[in-house]
């Protein structure tokens, strides 16, 4: 079990740097549109809100490519990696076009909603710039999981510290007029991040296709798009990609009931998520090589393998949980007080934020089982999970602690500390059922 723990640990690391990398751009975009004042701020919330909803809905569909990857990779057959990457780039192609179209529509789709229609208009701005990097963003997306998927996840970190650092001085030259650059505002931070997502797109598929460790698979030597491995990623990625949207529309779409309350709320909200958000990428590290672990071995019919992947995963995540909670419940103000100097935002997010830091454990014990599961390629049922637990009780309990006993925000965050309480229970009480008992789902081939 040691073992595990250790090699589980030393693939999660680089994953682990990756994702807070990666959320140092979404952190770095607020803390920079947010001196634009208050109204900039909550209308960066609504358009990026909106923005990473659809980026899961079609995230979710692709990391169907992780366990199809790994399961292959715990078997040693890499002539599948060809017909499986052009594939999911395929699938990523047809997304794109999606994601697209509702960007372009997506501040009427949001005043439909009921959102503040002058909060809109700046919305609008970041929607005209990000939408240029969604086709570059997904393919990232694709080459990434099959890098994470055979266990190779450190030319991510590069690409993405790389994109990290670009993010940040394009973005403050185009938000404000620096550099030589025009002052743009929040149309100028969407073109940061499509550029920078350009950028990691080129990079890392240069590295698949070309670099010394992968270029013996031949990727492009011939069209092998498959319509029996677009089927199946649609069988897997579907219920996942159902399972992060739940979850995204409960946490993200809670920024829109945040803007039936005020500017104010919206804006502690948004830093506060944004925050929890970025303390998430640690526990979601984790999860992402449990998952290559678990999937590994179950493609080597290896069941105790699969369950002391899963063990390490609750272990790491549990303490690292932990490290977690005691960090924001300490540092809270001195965090919040990096996005703004607003006292009123600032006296609320703090609340936010210190809450965020009692459900770090249940956050990390949630997200590690569902991926243990995707590892198995159980998908459906942790779908029907993610429902009940967010959609269901989370929101019936939030809001009923928002309204009926009138706590605004505070009561929103205590409901999702139920919320998160109780995915984390009945994910990991799943995967317990399936790998001890030998239900765990059969591999498959592509065409059975």
């Amino acid at each position: 079990m040691i073992a595990e723990i250790k090699r589980t640990f030393q693939l999660a690391l680089p994953m682990m740097a990756t994702q807070l990398l990666w959320m140092t751009m979404p952190i770095v975009d607020n803390m920079l549109v947010g001196h634009l004042g208050e109204r900039a701020l909550a209308s960066m919330a609504l358009a990026a809100t909106f923005y990473w909803l659809l980026q899961l809905v079609c995230l979710g569909i692709l990391t169907a490519l992780n366990p199809l990857v790994s399961h292959e990779f715990g078997q040693g057959k890499t002539e599948s990696y060809r017909s499986l990457i052009q594939s999911a780039l395929f699938l990523a192609a047809l997304l794109s076009v999606f994601m697209m179209g509702c960007l372009i529509w997506g501040s009427y789709l949001l005043e439909k909603l009921g959102q503040d229609p002058q909060l809109l208009l700046q919305s609008k701005e970041y929607f005209k710039g990000v939408v240029w990097g969604v086709p570059f963003q997904l393919g990232f997306i694709v080459f990434r999981q099959f890098c994470d998927s055979v266990e190779d996840p450190k030319p991510t970190i590069v690409l993405v510290a790389i994109a990290g650092l670009l993010n940040a001085t394009l973005g403050y030259g185009l938000i404000y007029g620096k550099c030589g650059l025009p002052a743009l505002g929040l149309r100028g931070c969407g073109l940061a991040t499509a550029a920078c997502q350009f950028l990691m797109f080129v990079g890392l598929g240069s590295y698949v296709s070309f670099g010394k460790k992968h270029r013996k698979y031949s990727l492009w030597v011939k069209n092998e798009i498959s319509r029996d491995r677009l089927w199946e990623m649609f069988k897997l990625g579907i219920p996942s990609s159902g399972a992060m949207l739940a979850e995204m529309l409960y946490f993200s779409g809670s920024t829109f009931i945040m803007g039936l309350l005020g500017a104010t709320e919206v804006a502690s909200h948004q830093i506060a998520l944004n925050v929890a958000s970025a303390t998430f990428m640690i526990p979601l590290g984790v999860s992402c090589a449990v998952s290559v672990r678990v999937g590994g071995f179950a493609g080597r019919r290896d069941w105790s393998g699969v369950r002391r992947a899963g063990k390490s995963g609750v272990i790491l995540c549990t303490l690292l949980g932990a490290m977690n909670a005691l960090f924001l419940l300490v540092a809270s103000e001195q965090i919040v007080q990096l996005y703004t100097s607003d006292a009123k935002v600032v006296a609320m997010a703090v609340q936010l934020v210190r809450i965020a830091g009692v459900f770090q454990i249940f956050d990390g014990l949630q997200v590690v089982g569902i991926y243990a599961l995707r590892g198995i390629k159980d998908t459906r049922i942790p779908f029907l999970v993610t429902l009940v637990s967010y959609g269901l009780i989370g929101m019936s309990s939030s809001l009923w602690f928002t309204f009926r006993l009138q706590k605004g925000p505070v009561g929103f965050w205590i409901g999702m500390i139920v919320a998160l309480a109780t995915a984390a229970a009945l994910h990991q009480w799943r995967f317990k059922i399936l790998s001890q008992s030998g239900l765990a789902l059969r591999v498959e081939s592509p065409r059975s």
